[in-house]
Parts: structure tokens; sequence; C-alpha cells
């Protein structure tokens, strides 16, 4: 049986993933914030440290994203967006990196956003924390390509959470929807079949990409959200 080991499972997409893959027979580590918390880093090295559990493939769901604006955004506001959305990313596949290595085989995944490619009024923090988590798994995919081990982003288009209804208002979830080519935002299952694909055997050529999961927002729905 494989095992994920997945951060994030609590938020509705990361939950979405942890369903997927038990489905697929998967086994499921996914410790919860009481557990693991991502905001601080000796916890995520004291964690780590204790971690002995051979895993298949990584995925990174967590996510801080709190908007403000430039002149309004704190450097603690920052940090803390770093910390728990790339900073943590990263302690957590350094502390991996050697088993993947060794077993020749393996796979991460990192769920980033269209904020990693482009922003948004509100979104500076955020975006940061996500065009640096791209630039890790590029990094990675060059490193631990060599060893077997296939490193990726997902970012998500708009897609139906809690955290999407917390940062719109009503009138703006329907406006994006407009600007969608297929018409709606997508479901959290959308992407966690996305996920599955890119952490499963059915995935051995594709590295060192950024897949993105929109509904064709991309393609031009994204000018005057």
């Amino acid at each position: 049986m494989k095992t994920l080991f997945l951060l994030g499972g609590g938020g509705a997409i990361g939950g979405a993933v942890k369903d997927f893959f038990t489905q697929q027979g998967y086994t499921v580590l996914a410790p919860r914030s009481k557990e693991l918390d991502l905001s601080d880093e000796k916890a995520v090295v004291t964690y780590m440290k204790q971690f002995t559990t051979p895993v298949d493939a990584l995925i990174f769901c967590a996510g801080h994203n709190d908007p403000a604006e430039v002149g309004q955004l704190t450097t603690q506001e920052i940090k803390k967006t770093y910390q728990i959305n790339t900073v943590s990313f990263a302690t957590i596949v350094a502390y991996l990196r050697k088993q993947f290595e060794q077993r020749k085989q393996g796979h991460i995944l990192g769920i980033s956003s269209l904020y990693g490619t482009i922003s948004r009024e509100g979104r500076a923090a955020y975006a940061m924390s996500k065009h640096a988590m791209n630039g890790l798994i590029q990094t990675l995919a060059l490193e631990l390509g060599p060893h077997g081990i296939l490193c990726n982003t997902l970012s998500p288009g708009f897609v139906m959470t809690p955290m999407t209804q917390k940062n719109n208002t009503p009138q703006m979830i329907e406006t994006l929807a407009r600007k969608i080519p297929l018409g709606h935002l997508a479901s959290p299952q959308d992407i966690a079949r996305v996920a599955y694909f890119l952490c499963s055997e059915q995935n051995q050529y594709i590295t060192g990409q950024d897949i993105i999961v929109d509904g064709g927002f991309m393609a031009g729905g994204f000018q005057h959200v």
C-alpha cells in the first residue's frame, strides 16, 4: 500500500485530496495543526526530526491568505504567510529528501495558485509566497530528477471553498464565474483528481511544471478582475 504525506488536509482542497487518495487505496498521513503547527518553524523541525515513515508522495496543501494592500501589510504578516506557505514546505522537503533519494522514486507536489503567476490587489504576501513555492519546485525538479523524483506545482484557479467565500463577496464570485470559460468555479474534487494524476504512477515524465487548473480563466478572463 502506498503512503501519502499530506499537509493542509483540514482545508477544503486538502480534504478532497485526502478522500480521493484514500479511495485509491493510499494510506494518508495528514497531521492537523494541533499536531504540526506550520506557522512555527521550531515545531516543524521538531516534528520532522521524529518523522520516519516511508512515503511515496508528499503534497503540501496548507495555505495562509489574509488580504492586505501594500502600505497596510505588515512585515509580521509577510513573515507569517511565507512561513506557512513556503518555508515550512521547504523544511519538510529537506527532511524527506534523503528517503526519497534512497528509494529512487516519489512525487512532490506543492499546491500553488494563479497568484504564483499573476497577482491581484491586496494579495502581495500571498502572491510572493506562491511565486517562491514555484521557484522552489523548479529547483527541486533539477536536483531530484536524477534520483527519479518528480516535483510539480498545481495551481488551482478559483475554487468554491470557505477561503474563497471569506475573501470575496457573493457578487465578486459571480463576476469571477462569468470570466471563467467553463462558467463556474472549480470544486475541491476537481483539484484532487489532478493532484492524484500528478502524484501517482500515471505520471512518469511531468516534472518541474506548474499545472494550472482554472477552467480556462488564464486564457484571457483574468483581465479586470
